[in-house]
């Protein structure tokens, strides 16, 4: 029975996400707080983009922003950065007013600014899931993430937002790694490490690498896309083909064995070689641009996160409606649409907002126990 409720479940989110994004109606947000971050990250240059906290709007108007996309009915709220605990100033005032209005907030943090108070407060607020970003173990951790000490930090955050949720089950806690050539070799030490942990589930990711041509090939309207998963120290993170038939045996080892802990394995299910050796992907006509509002440090709403100055409106001085679906944002859509958007060759995103036919393909696939 629960194999078709979640069967159900599947095939009603999915027709509801698909007539929201032939609708091009709001479903989603994923809030850029700031860009700043306490990480140095190897896979990801973001860390990179802002020096200071110029430009970045106040709480008092982070509410007011929320105020607009509560009336336009969006179910998800995703706080992002670099590191959005620079913004403690905000973030618990923010979780507060999703969890009042009944929107899902989603938190990914490096647990680095992760102190008792800190996941007292994240907790006290009612976060409803953090997404702890944890890429090896030990000193190998540090190494990826450019910042001595930060396993250390991580791994205290984990076990503080174990023990103050308790028996209760939100905020859920999810383990996020990216696969890269770097640590794909102790993925197994990870899952094992762990299983110590009440955890809810491990979520392992690809790496992703944007090539310049076509990122250049990009331009829109004389505007760069600038994509924050992009190697930051001009090596290239990808796998060798020897490196990924080693990662294949690895990960059908892990899927046999039964682990309490739920390991999300779709990403690498459903990705093809050319994924993990070249960081290609297969054209999708994209649910991010249609359904996902996505917020800059200062208000700006643009249609992808990787197009941080391809703004459509600012939400401090227009209401949603007056934004979403407008000329400047069909004109993205319709690009996307037609492959003129060389960027999209190279984006790994649409595995977090599928499609339906996406969501058919890896049930499909998950029922058949696929390998990778």
């Amino acid at each position: 029975m629960s194999k078709i409720t979640n069967l159900v479940k599947l095939i009603s989110v999915g027709v509801r996400n698909e007539y929201h994004h032939i609708a091009v109606k709001p479903l989603n947000a994923l809030a850029y707080l700031t860009y700043r971050c306490t990480s140095r990250c190897k896979t990801c240059n973001i860390w990179k983009r802002a020096k200071d906290n110029s430009g970045e709007i106040s709480k008092e108007d982070w509410l007011a922003v929320l105020t607009k996309l509560k009336s336009s009915g969006i179910k998800s709220f995703e706080i992002y950065g670099g590191d959005a605990l620079l913004r403690k100033d905000a973030i618990f005032d923010v979780i507060q007013f999703c969890s009042n209005n009944g929107i899902h907030t989603h938190f990914p943090t490096n647990g680095n600014l992760c102190d008792k108070g800190t996941v007292k407060n994240l907790i006290r607020s009612g976060l409803y899931t953090v997404y702890l970003s944890i890429d090896d173990v030990g000193s190998e951790h540090d190494t990826i993430r450019g910042v001595d000490g930060t396993f250390n930090r991580v791994r205290e955050a984990l076990e503080m937002f174990l023990n103050m949720r308790g028996t209760n089950k939100y905020p859920m806690i999810v383990v996020c790694t990216t696969l890269s050539n770097m640590n794909y070799r102790n993925f197994y030490e990870l899952v094992e490490f762990l299983e110590r942990y009440n955890i809810d589930a491990i979520y392992p990711r690809i790496v992703g690498e944007f090539k310049s041509d076509n990122i250049n090939d990009s331009i829109i309207d004389g505007i760069t896309p600038e994509p924050n998963y992009a190697s930051s120290d001009e090596q290239s993170h990808l796998f060798g083909k020897e490196e990924l038939e080693e990662l294949r045996k690895d990960i059908n080892k892990i899927k046999s064995i039964n682990y309490k802990t739920y390991i999300d394995f779709r990403p690498l299910i459903v990705a093809k070689d050319k994924s993990f050796l070249y960081g290609d992907y297969d054209f999708r006509k994209c649910h991010i641009a249609t359904t996902l509002i996505t917020v800059t440090p200062n208000g700006d709403v643009t249609p992808c996160p990787f197009y941080p100055s391809y703004k459509i409106g600012n939400l401090l001085s227009h209401n949603l409606n007056g934004i979403w679906g407008n000329s400047r944002h069909k004109k993205f859509i319709r690009l996307q649409q037609n492959k003129q958007i060389s960027i999209c060759k190279n984006c790994n995103l649409r595995i977090y907002y599928p499609s339906i036919w996406d969501t058919f393909h890896w049930e499909w696939r998950k029922v058949l126990n696929f390998s990778i």
